[in-house]
């Protein structure tokens, strides 16, 4: 076995076990592991130690691109998968109208204000801006889903964190690609743009579910089949792939989340839609099955948004933009959170929870490698705006993914305390009573 190979395997090895620990960190004092995977990326770069000891060189992180597209598509199906599976379909519609509203709300500020701001500070063009806060505009579902899984939130909320990431991360990837193509070509229609986002949403939602209610028909059959769990997974590949060919081109990312959800709440299926019925431990199998594939797929999807960063193309005023973008992400978050709790009846750690889910992702990182390609040839373009955008991106990816981080673990510590007040109240009330008597 050659060298390098050996000294990948031990990276490989390496990483699955701090994610391990990192997850097990998590759950006995709340910690959230994505900094530490992140930060490892970034140490295994070839800036640091993968150059230093030939695991991942430049040359590798290009042989890494031109798979990109396939592995993170791939990571994001299982990942919105098991975000379906873990999500129950009564919070999901009681929270459909407000997640709708402060998703569409947020994200259409922060878009302008991200454009105003680089518009007026850096004169760049104000559709070139425009594309660039489309870009910074949606969560992540990769870095979302699984903390929000994990906190102790109610269920709405985990609905509407997870149905913001799935929304933002299709409507930016429409609106950035849209706006570069009405600066290549000046062409623009809002019927075709309102089209496919239908498409995206209602149809890939449509077939993913009712793919999902017939694949517990299947399940049914095969409950003592040997790899029954595994076969699911290639059924989840199956409709992924299909929503995206021609006729339907939807959103494989709805399908699956929407395939997820279905298989979730078979209750809610057989008492509602079918008269299909499945032993329990049929569900947890497959939740637990594919609660192990989320962690490894998600574990190296961290690790490579680590690897992303190369120091030496930084520049001061890139650090400068991308800490103002993230302040406006802030203040709009704060915003749209406290508006939530307002009309929506949440708790305050609830929104809380809303405010700090800000953390950007996969989309974010696919977008910011466009804009040189697409508009290349545009009078508005200028070559060093290829480094100043793929710069920008990844420091607002990293900050927002560090604050999701600190402010997650702030929110459990406040549920902490909630929870400890709430039982010295009821020691009181208890002890009062006895005393009566």
């Amino acid at each position: 076995m050659e060298t390098q190979t050996i000294a990948a395997f031990i990276a490989i090895g390496s990483i699955i076990f701090i994610g391990f620990f990192g997850n097990l960190m998590f759950n006995r004092f709340r910690l959230p592991d994505v900094l530490l995977l992140i930060a490892l990326g970034m140490v295994l770069g070839p800036d640091l130690l993968g150059g230093m000891f030939h695991i991942i060189t430049a040359d590798t992180l290009h042989s890494i691109e031109n798979s990109r597209d396939l592995l993170l598509s791939a990571a994001l199906v299982l990942i919105l998968f098991d975000g379906g599976l873990h999500l129950d379909v009564r919070s999901v519609i009681e929270s459909m109208r407000l997640a709708t509203f402060t998703t569409v709300l947020t994200l259409v500020l922060e878009i302008f204000l991200v454009a105003i701001a680089l518009n007026v500070v850096m004169g760049v063009d104000f559709l070139l801006a425009l594309v660039v806060g489309s870009i910074v505009g949606g969560t992540g579902e990769a870095v979302v889903i699984p903390i929000a899984n994990k906190m102790r939130i109610g269920q709405r909320a985990k609905s509407m964190l997870i149905m913001e990431s799935v929304m933002t991360d299709v409507l930016v990837i429409v609106i950035a690609i849209t706006l570069m193509s009405v600066i290549a070509i000046g062409d623009f229609s809002a019927t075709a743009i309102a089209r496919d986002l239908v498409v995206k949403f209602v149809v890939g939602g449509l077939v993913g579910f009712l793919a999902g209610i017939a694949w517990l028909f299947v399940l049914q059959r095969l409950q003592n089949q040997p790899l029954s769990y595994m076969i699911t997974v290639a059924a989840l590949f199956l409709v992924a792939g299909a929503v995206e060919m021609s006729p339907i081109e939807s959103s494989s990312a709805v399908a699956a989340l929407a395939f997820g959800l279905a298989i979730g709440n078979r209750r809610f299926v057989k008492r509602h839609l079918t008269s299909v019925t499945l032993r329990l431990s049929s569900d947890e199998h497959i939740q637990e099955f594919h609660t192990e594939i989320s962690f490894f797929v998600r574990t190296f999807f961290y690790v490579y948004l680590g690897l992303l960063f190369q120091f030496n193309t930084f520049e001061p005023i890139h650090l400068a933009i991308g800490l103002g973008i993230i302040a406006i992400i802030v203040v709009v978050r704060r915003i749209t959170s406290l508006i939530a709790w307002k009309i929506g009846d949440l708790d305050r750690t609830d929104a809380d929870a809303l405010f700090g889910m800000m953390p950007r992702g996969l989309a974010a990182a696919v977008l910011a490698t466009m804009p040189a390609t697409l508009l290349a040839n545009t009078s508005i373009w200028s070559p060093k705006y290829n480094q100043l955008i793929l710069n920008i991106v990844l420091i607002v990816i990293l900050g927002t993914t560090i604050l999701a981080t600190v402010l997650s673990f702030a929110t459990e510590r406040k549920i902490d305390r909630r929870n400890r007040d709430k039982l010295r109240q009821r020691l009181r009330e208890q002890h009062e009573i006895n005393q009566d008597y």
